[in-house]
């Protein structure tokens, strides 16, 4: 029988001083998460540098470690604010890092997925976030539309504990985020000739 190889997804979020519920949410899908995905959370480093046009081997150390880690990866999933302006200040400059220049950046035709938090409903959203479209522009295989989480304040649970474990208390939620990962992990393998996902998407 043949091995089936694991998706590493690349789960970026802003620092919880800018976003307070980016992280909690990529954990949430993080563990247990779904069979067969590797879901690697990942808040921007508190170290990253302003943007610059730079050539590659001339990049700060902190941003070529951002680089590499996203080009290992098979996918990205960003979890952002919902909202219409452009991301939190630290998300936006690991973007525009991951993004240009636009010769071998990590993100030309990776797929990646967005998913917004609202401390509210989101009754009438966006049809595109500035994210959305810093992706289209970096050539990234959008795999969409983005997944809203609504009242994140009310159903993002932090249990604490040595394991970082969040609870969704919405399952409605919980089973829309987990189709729309096995989504990315699809495209992912698609796209990295990998073998087909092991499980239904709420394993």
């Amino acid at each position: 029988m043949t091995a089936v190889t694991d998706v590493h997804i690349m789960g970026l979020c802003a620092p919880a001083e800018t976003d307070p519920y980016g992280e909690l949410l990529l954990r949430a899908l993080a563990t247990p998460g779904c069979e067969g995905v590797r879901l690697d959370v990942r808040p921007v480093p508190p170290d990253l540098p302003p943007h610059r046009e730079l050539p590659p081997d001339r990049l700060p150390p902190a941003v070529r470690a951002l680089r590499q880690e996203a080009e290992r990866a098979h996918a990205l999933l960003l979890a952002v604010p919902e909202h219409p302006d452009t991301p939190p200040g630290p998300l936006l400059t690991a973007l525009q890092w991951l993004a240009r220049p636009t010769a071998g950046a990590p993100l030309a035709g990776k797929p990646a997925a967005v998913l917004t938090t609202a401390a509210g409903n989101a009754s009438d959203p966006e049809p595109f976030t500035s994210a959305e479209h810093i992706l289209l522009a970096a050539d990234s295989e959008i795999v969409g539309p983005r997944s809203i989480v609504p009242n994140a304040a009310r159903i993002l649970h932090d249990q604490g504990g040595p394991d970082g474990w969040v609870f969704i208390s919405d399952p409605s939620v919980t089973i829309r985020l987990l189709l729309h990962i096995r989504r990315l992990d699809a495209e992912a393998r698609a796209t990295a000739s990998l073998g087909p996902a092991p499980g239904p998407p709420w394993v």
